[in-house]
Order: structure tokens, then C-alpha cells, then sequence
């Protein structure tokens, strides 16, 4: 074990000095750019993301795979240390104070968290009184206090993929409350500038949630919260938080409201939007005009549409290939094509966060299209997997196609494994 290592015995990863002293790391660093270090960190070292997440501590392998990909950013003070002592990253080359481990006296580090309980609660305190008097004593709002809001945020967010939405909701309108209200005082430009980007922040995770929570049908909610994040986007001229709000406004059209050409209008937006700013969001948009093509059974523009997102994905290092394989399965559910969407599908469950929101969906669409090909038992058992997810986070997409495939099954009611899903509805409709 070489010194540093032993200096920083309880961080569960180290980088080698070959990659820390290689040029392309010290200028990631010096620019603080993390979609970079974390890409270099998951090539050099063989790292998943998941190794990667629980390194940072407080952060999931999804947000670690969206930094890469440019869809998120990094921007809080403890968060940046937290990857400081994460990777073994000495100080000076993040801009960081010396590290404690780099002075031979190593924190005491929790790893199922990647930071001691105590420093969480007293962060969330000093928050907390701090969120307090700026509330009475508007004219003092620091940047610090907004970095830390946003990363409040961020946290929320990182929960929304496994949680359900509606435990989520207050605490994120709390923080828009807030966010709000320091905007109305606020003084310098980089105070309202750092507000502006709080706000499109928080208002795209409020219309998400508010949308999953309704069951995907409260579009009106989630369309306002939506275009309030456009606004602060516009206002901080964020082509990347403008695009990334309207590409949830597309979801709410084509999967809410079943508007495939208001869609397809919307995704051609995000596309425009983010052109030369994200190639992540710029294929995410694209796969989804695939779906609206889909819904207008437009095959050969679907195709084509498959074929640009993978080129626009291609040009980052790591494609969402989850998100890929549900859209295209879902495509092709869409087109008719049973026995395609089942491969496809088949093959992205692998692929997607264990217990998640798009676990569940992914699994939705597979159960539909085995019931088309009246592969009932095989239905039964994947549709079983779906609701077992679905009764710990209630996301909105799942149900939905959860209760679809349940009365597309009624044909084989008599099938005992049949009725006992259908059970197993009746309990989740109480549920929810």
C-alpha cells in the first residue's frame, strides 16, 4: 500500500498517481470538470458507477452516469470534497484547503454513506438556522447558501428514481419556497444568477414529481412547474436546464396527454435547444421522437429516429443503454412488433437501476408484450416482478402499465396465476 493509500485507510477508492499525474487528469481538475474525472476514473480504474457513487457517498450510480453524460452538473462545496476524498484527489488540484487525510490524519468515514452521520446532521442544522435568518434578514443571501440548497436538490432527485413521489413533494416545495423568496431580495449577479439555476432545478423536479404522484395525469401541474423552470433557464441562458425542462414537458405530451405530434413538436425543440450543448440530451430527444413516431405508426421514421439517438449516445462515453433499450421496446410495442419489443426488452432489464421507476416500466412493456403473444405464464411471472416494484415506490409509469397489462390478462381470468395477480391489483388500487 503506497502512503497516500494508508493515509486514507476507511475511502473505499483510491486513484493510482499514474492517472492523477497524467495531463488529462490535472486539467479536468484544474477546470473542475467532473464529467471529465469521472469519466477518466470509470476508464482508467475499471470502476462502475456504483464503485464511483459510494465512493462520493450520498450519490447514486444514475447521477454519476448523468454527470458524464453532461445532463447534470456538480456544483456543491461538499459535494466537490466529498469526490476530494472519494478518489484521493489531494486538495490543491480541485482548489480545495489540504484534505485531512493528505495530513497523515484520516476522517472517519462511514461507508454505506460516504460521510460520518454527524457531519450530515450538522450540515442540515446550520442549513436549517442559516435558511432562517436569511428568511428575516434578506439583504445577507451568500452563494454559499444557495449551493447548499442545490444540493439539497440534487439529493432530492437522486431519491426520485426508488421512492415514491408524494414523500418527496413537501421537502422540494419547501426548497422552491424558499428559492422563491430569496429571488424577490436578491442583490448581486452571481447571487441571482446561482438563484435562476436553483429555480430550474427545483421547478423540473417539482413537475416531475407532481406528475408520477398523480399517476401521470395532473398534466396541467406538472406543464406550469415545467415552464417555470423554462423561464429561469432562458433567464440564466442554460441551454442544457432549458432543454432538459422541456423534454419532461414531451413525457407529460406523450405518455399524459397521448399527444404524439405535440410531442414530436416538443422534442424537436429540445433537439434545437441543446444542439452543441449536450449530445446526452440531444439523443435522449431524438429516442423520443422515436416514440412519437411509434405512436403515429410511422415505422420507418421511428427506425430512423432509433438509428440517429444511438449515433447522438455514441458521442458520449457512456450511453444510457437502459434508457435506450426501454424506448426502443416501447417503440416497438408500440409498432405492433411483439416478438422485437420482447427481445429488446428482455435484454434492458438488465440494464436498469435494481427496484427502480424504469425497472418497473421496463418490466410493464415486457409483460405487454408477452400477453400479445399469449405467452401468458411467462406474463404472469414478469408482471408479478413489475408489482413487487411498483408497491415500494408507486411511480406513476408503472402503474400505469401495471393496470393496463392486468386488463389485457382478463381473457385468461380463469388461469389461478391470473387471479392471483388479480388480487394482488385489487390491493395495489387500494394502496394507492
Amino acid at each position: 500500500m503506497d502512503d497516500r493509500a494508508a493515509r486514507r485507510t476507511g475511502y473505499s477508492l483510491t486513484l493510482p498517481d499514474s492517472l492523477l499525474e497524467s495531463p488529462a487528469m490535472q486539467r479536468a481538475c484544474a477546470e473542475r470538470n467532473f464529467s471529465e474525472i469521472f469519466r477518466l476514473v470509470n476508464r482508467r480504474t475499471g470502476s462502475s458507477y456504483a464503485d464511483m457513487a459510494a465512493a462520493v457517498g450520498k450519490m447514486t450510480s444514475s447521477r454519476i452516469g448523468d454527470v458524464i453524460r453532461g445532463v447534470r452538473g456538480i456544483r456543491g462545496h461538499t459535494v466537490i470534497e466529498r469526490i476530494a476524498d472519494g478518489f484521493g484527489i489531494p486538495g490543491e488540484m480541485l482548489g480545495l484547503p489540504e484534505r485531512p487525510w493528505e495530513r497523515g490524519t484520516p476522517a472517519t468515514v462511514d461507508v454505506s454513506t460516504g460521510s460520518g452521520p454527524s457531519v450530515a446532521r450538522v450540515q442540515d442544522e446550520e442549513f436549517s438556522v442559516r435558511a432562517d435568518h436569511e428568511h428575516t434578514n434578506i439583504t445577507s443571501i451568500d452563494l454559499m447558501m444557495v449551493a447548499t440548497l442545490r444540493q439539497q436538490v440534487q439529493a432530492l432527485d437522486d431519491r426520485y428514481s426508488t421512492e415514491p413521489s408524494m414523500a418527496l413533494i413537501a421537502e422540494v416545495g419547501r426548497h422552491l419556497g424558499q428559492v422563491v423568496h430569496w429571488q424577490s431580495y436578491a442583490t448581486t449577479y452571481s447571487v441571482r444568477r446561482d438563484l435562476c439555476a436553483a429555480m430550474a432545478e427545483t421547478s423540473t423536479l417539482m413537475g416531475q414529481l407532481v406528475w408520477d404522484a398523480s399517476g401521470r395525469t395532473d398534466h396541467k401541474t406538472a406543464r406550469t412547474y415545467f415552464d417555470q423552470a423554462v423561464w429561469a433557464a432562458k433567464e440564466l441562458r442554460d441551454p442544457v436546464a432549458e432543454g432538459l425542462a422541456l423534454l419532461r414537458t414531451s413525457y407529460v405530451a406523450l405518455y399524459g396527454e397521448k399527444d404524439p405530434e405535440n410531442g414530436l413538436q416538443l422534442t424537436r425543440q429540445v433537439t434545437e435547444t441543446v444542439k452543441g450543448a449536450s449530445p446526452a440530451l440531444s439523443g435522449l430527444a431524438v429516442l423520443h421522437s422515436a416514440e412519437a413516431h411509434a405512436m403515429l405508426q410511422q415505422r420507418r421514421e421511428c427506425e430512423k429516429a432509433l438509428r440517429d439517438a444511438e449515433r447522438h449516445l455514441e458521442q458520449v462515453d457512456s450511453v444510457d443503454a437502459g434508457a435506450f433499450g426501454r424506448l426502443a421496446g416501447s417503440c416497438y410495442l408500440s409498432l405492433a412488433d411483439t416478438a422485437r419489443a420482447q427481445a429488446v426488452l428482455e435484454g434492458t432489464i438488465r440494464e436498469v437501476h435494481e427496484g427502480s421507476k424504469s425497472q418497473a416500466i421496463t418490466l410493464g412493456n415486457l409483460s405487454l408484450a408477452l400477453i400479445r403473444q399469449r405467452k401468458v405464464d411467462e406474463a404472469v411471472g414478469t408482471l408479478g416482478r413489475a408489482i413487487d416494484i411498483v408497491e415500494g415506490h408507486r411511480g406513476g409509469g408503472g402503474l400505469n402499465l401495471i393496470f393496463q397489462a392486468g386488463r389485457e390478462l382478463q381473457s385468461w381470468h380463469e388461469v389461478s396465476g391470473v387471479r392471483d395477480l388479480n388480487d394482488r391489483l385489487f390491493g395495489l388500487i387500494a394502496s394507492v
